[in-house]
């Protein structure tokens, strides 16, 4: 039998963290959790996830778009899928929606919170099966 994909959840929001991990559980995911992004990077080069979903603002407002460029630098990590997380756009009110980039936002894909849990799910399985 295979073994579970591991994710790794990052994300300063402790409720976000603890409801997407019981949420992802479910689904038979193995989830590692971290709360900010260097210790997610961190976490990151132990564990090994198939997939990270991390969160933009965390420390200060661009944390995540940072660790997001770290982890492109990381040979280690170069299999690791990459879902990005935020409410920036709304919080800031910015004029655009963010889109993944392989230079300023080199990530899989983003999500705009608050996310419904079953488009979740639905991604995520998207982005392991590389859809």
């Amino acid at each position: 039998m295979a073994s579970a994909k591991k994710i790794l959840i990052v994300d300063d929001d402790e409720s976000f963290v603890d409801s997407n991990r019981e949420l992802l559980e479910a689904y038979g995911y193995e989830v590692h959790t971290a709360y900010d992004g260097e210790s997610g990077l961190s976490k990151a080069k132990q564990v090994r996830p198939d997939l990270m979903i991390l969160d933009v603002m965390m420390a200060h407002d661009t944390e995540g778009f940072e660790i997001a460029r770290k982890i492109q630098k990381e040979s280690e990590l170069a299999q690791m899928k990459l879902l990005l997380v935020s409410g920036i756009t709304r919080e800031m009110k910015l004029p655009f929606k963010l889109t993944p980039d392989s230079t300023w936002l080199p990530v899989n894909r983003v999500l705009e919170k608050p996310i419904d849990p079953a488009r979740l799910i639905r991604e995520i399985g998207k982005m392991l099966q590389g859809a």
